[in-house]
């Protein structure tokens, strides 16, 4: 996908570009989708919103059928392997969204770490860093944000989502696997989660709940759209930046169980955001 914003603009501005990212060298924290918490089903993906605060953000949770088409519209294609396949590969992604005149630039970078770990006490445990960039206009809006996802494999079920200070911490409590194929119409429940202060899970800051909707998008893809739902912040939840409210994430999916991040939909500092 092409620069929304040119990187040499990002950089007099210094916006940290896609190039740094990607060597590390802008390397913060992120809250969500957010993350954003945006990394598929979890690491793009996010719920609520950013408050604005340095933690702020909300949260993402998230074998291979075959693709079938009806017309010129695909109706079928791999669900539970494609996102596993998805997960365990770097995916950059640029998306552009305008609002009362302002532009919008959102950058996603989503990196799998090298072998397996135990998350909450599960395990093996393998994980994806998802890294968050935001410009208005050129200018720097949300600094980069970095938020890790944690999940389990053969199936594919999300354990919860970390951000880079360990606050905010998102467990899940309960999962269902995701279908092995991805049928036009379809949907369902993915998970839900408790969102504490940090690992202690002493605090709670929130709970969250996502869902997935197939829909139908061209001859060569459809939609898998990701909606994450925070609900209930608490004081300290607010205090770690925490928002009520939702967020959705659509990623088009082949026939070939290629996976790409598309859209997404989330609340920015109270301004409602539709990135493309």
């Amino acid at each position: 996908m092409p620069d929304v914003v040119p990187s040499r603009r990002l950089a007099s501005r210094g916006i940290p570009t896609a190039s740094q990212i990607l060597s590390g060298r802008a390397h913060a924290l992120v809250a969500a989708a957010f993350t954003l918490s945006l990394a598929l089903v979890g690491g793009c993906g996010g719920g609520g919103g950013y408050s604005g605060s340095s933690n702020g953000g909300a949260y993402g949770g998230g074998g291979g059928g075959t693709g079938g088409g009806t017309g010129s519209t695909l109706m079928s294609a791999p669900g539970s392997s494609a996102v596993a396949k998805y997960l365990q590969s770097q995916h950059e992604t640029w998306l552009s969204a305008a609002n009362s005149g302002n532009s919008y630039t959102l950058v996603v970078l989503d990196k799998p770490n090298a072998g397996s770990t135990t998350f909450s006490g599960a395990g093996p445990a393998y994980s994806t860093q998802a890294t968050v960039t935001i410009a208005k206009n050129g200018d720097v809006y949300i600094n980069n944000l970095v938020s890790t996802n944690y999940f389990a494999l053969n199936p594919y079920l999300p354990l919860g989502e970390v951000y880079g200070s360990g606050t905010p911490y998102a467990v899940v409590n309960s999962s269902n696997p995701l279908p092995t194929t991805l049928l036009v119409g379809a949907s369902g429940t993915v998970d839900s989660a408790y969102i504490y202060h940090d690992s202690t899970m002493a605090t709670l800051d929130g709970e969250m709940t996502t869902s997935y909707a197939v829909r139908a998008n061209n001859a060569s893809t459809l939609l898998f759209c990701i909606d994450n739902v925070v609900e209930g912040a608490t004081t300290q939840g607010t205090s770690d930046g925490l928002v009520d409210g939702g967020e959705t994430d659509c990623y088009s999916v082949s026939a070939a169980g290629t996976v790409n991040l598309v859209s997404v939909t989330m609340t920015v500092n109270g301004i409602t955001l539709n990135f493309h």
